[in-house]
């Protein structure tokens, strides 16, 4: 089903409808994907940043995606989008992967967080429409 796209030159902004988590290196990246793909996700349509080439391309300020980058990372950072940009930025400055994946209805949320935790992935955002849900380690989705 294809190959993530990895460190894709492009301005991140809000992922809607994806999942986004923290992996902390290339052994969780590769079982994570291995095992996402046997649960029917198009590895085709994920993207993965890693390292500081992937906070570069992330770009926290917007300021290396012009005028509208920097407008719409300064009205991200009124909201809770701030705080999931920051925590992700850390983590990919400390050689880590992060990992956006397309979600559709709750199973797909359900099955995906849980294959994230069982490969030690952290962070773990659900971005919705208008929303963003954070899974602490502990918390379960219901049925």
């Amino acid at each position: 089903m294809g190959q993530p796209r990895m460190n894709e030159e492009r301005f991140y902004l809000y992922p809607m409808k994806r999942v986004a988590a923290v992996l902390d290196d290339e052994d969780r990246y590769t079982a994570t994907c291995h095992d996402l793909e046997q649960a029917g996700i198009n590895l085709a349509e994920v993207n993965v940043l890693k390292g500081p080439e992937g906070r570069r391309i992330l770009d926290n300020r917007g300021t290396s995606h012009g005028l509208l980058g920097r407008l719409m990372r300064r009205l991200q950072h009124g909201g809770y989008e701030s705080e999931t940009l920051a925590v992700h930025c850390e983590a990919l400055s400390q050689g880590k992967w992060l990992i956006f994946i397309p979600v559709r209805g709750k199973n797909e949320v359900r099955r995906t967080v849980d294959i994230l935790r069982s490969h030690a992935g952290s962070e773990i955002f659900h971005f919705r429409r208008w929303a963003v849900q954070f899974f602490p380690p502990n918390y379960r989705l219901k049925s």
